[in-house]
């Protein structure tokens, strides 16, 4: 059989008859990258601290809410003739929800009405009547119209208070009131009821993430990439930053909740800061705000700034439409009387905005809430002493396989949660 081969043939030479395999392919190498990120993003482990290590699957912090002074009267009742200086005031208990069924307040106890600038004293509540004497046991006693129950004891929930001064009460619908603390008479017996105070529990849990790499041992070492890096390189790099930002994500928006058990192998997801945020969520409409400003500030003050256990700085995590909107608002700031040569760069880009009382806010751009959504009208207020990434397993990696296998496998995982020390210093406003 005849090997020679020479390809000699008649005809015009074209860029369809020559072979195209010995043809030179004009390949720009240098990768452009396409995000759907409009800037670098910006992450919870950035602004979080680092605590301790879990020591198992559920990481606690302990709270302790301090008793609030303020209570609101949200109605009352008056007595029959002759008891002008006193009244039944419902209390609604707010700061105390889970322990609000039992009146606080006990005789002698004192409140500023700030409806009206009067001073009254708890003169009975469901449990005791006020002592008519030091060596008595006889109680003050009022009319059922007045105490909504008995003679002695007022209605549940309710306190019947008096006038300090010898005068009648102002009437009122609605108040705050001040509670002012318990006042004795001269060398009198010790009397008081005891107070029990609670700590409370707050937790996350412990999230275990993984991805995973697989290619046969064909494709990682005898197919080369042309004028790029090989392939194994690459699609361990891109799998890392993907799954960075999957964590991330978690860390933001993932809800807590112990999975039910598969073969006896529960799934444990983590909470995120959306959902940690359960106290200061705010709403607002983005196209029928009138003064941005005002809708923000009063936002900083009600609820960003309402709660700083530790300074009076924070950091907001914002949607490039929320930030283009916040800019808009000093949007006559920009002018410039000059506009030749340096003078021609006009915009504004506000990154710290100062509230009265000295609270410093540092505005940032997020690009997890992503343009072309609802998020993108979004504003999370965070303090970072309040929260700390509690990590077991910090992008872990490693090759595996089974003894029968040739493929090449490579897994990497993460493994911890955030301690939402308290979620009150965070705020949300949104859509």
């Amino acid at each position: 059989m005849n090997q020679y081969q020479n390809k000699n043939r008649p005809g015009l030479r074209s860029s369809t008859t020559a072979d195209p395999k010995a043809a030179m392919q004009d390949i720009d190498y240098r990768i452009r990258r396409l995000d759907p990120d409009a800037t670098p993003l910006q992450v919870l482990s950035r602004y979080f601290g680092r605590g301790p290590v879990p020591k198992s699957h559920k990481v606690q912090v302990v709270q302790y809410h301090s008793f609030d002074n303020f209570d609101y009267c949200s109605s009352n009742g008056a007595g029959d003739a002759g008891e002008e200086r006193m009244l039944r005031l419902v209390l609604d208990q707010r700061s105390r929800p889970s322990t609000n069924s039992a009146m606080l307040y006990y005789p002698q106890d004192k409140f500023f009405i700030a409806e009206t600038g009067q001073v009254v004293e708890v003169v009975m509540n469901e449990r005791a009547a006020l002592q008519l004497g030091e060596n008595t046991n006889a109680e003050i006693t009022v009319s059922t119209t007045l105490s909504g129950n008995t003679t002695s004891r007022s209605l549940a929930g309710t306190v019947v208070v008096r006038n300090i001064e010898p005068a009648a009460l102002l009437p009122f619908t609605t108040s705050d009131v001040i509670y002012l603390g318990r006042t004795i008479a001269e060398s009198q017996s010790i009397q008081a009821e005891p107070q029990q105070r609670d700590y409370v529990y707050d937790c996350n849990f412990v999230e275990h993430k993984e991805a995973v790499i697989i290619m046969t041992e064909d494709q990682k070492n005898l197919v080369q990439m042309e004028g790029v890096a090989p392939d194994w390189n690459m699609q361990q790099t891109e799998c890392f930053k993907e799954f960075t930002r999957n964590v991330e994500f978690t860390a933001m928006f993932g809800e807590r909740s112990p999975g039910l058990s598969v073969d006896k192998r529960p799934t444990r997801h983590m909470r995120g800061l959306f959902n940690a945020i359960r106290t200061n969520v705010a709403y607002y409409d983005p196209i029928n705000v009138v003064g941005f400003e005002e809708m923000f500030i009063n936002f900083l003050v009600e609820q960003g700034f309402r709660y700083n256990p530790n300074k009076r700085k924070k950091i907001a995590l914002c949607g490039a439409r929320f930030l283009i909107n916040f800019n808009l608002a000093f949007r006559d700031y920009r002018r410039t009387s000059d506009l030749s040569g340096i003078g021609k760069t006009l915009g504004l880009n506000a990154d710290t905005y100062i509230i009265p009382g000295g609270f410093e806010v540092q505005l940032i751009r997020s690009e997890m809430l992503h343009q072309n959504t609802k998020l993108e009208n979004w504003c999370f207020i965070i303090d970072p002493t309040m929260a700390e990434w509690c990590v077991n397993k910090d992008y872990n990696s490693r090759m595996y396989k089974n003894p029968s296998e040739r493929d090449f496998k490579l897994m990497v995982e993460w493994q911890g949660t955030i301690k939402w020390q308290l979620e009150q210093t965070h705020a949300l406003l949104r859509t």
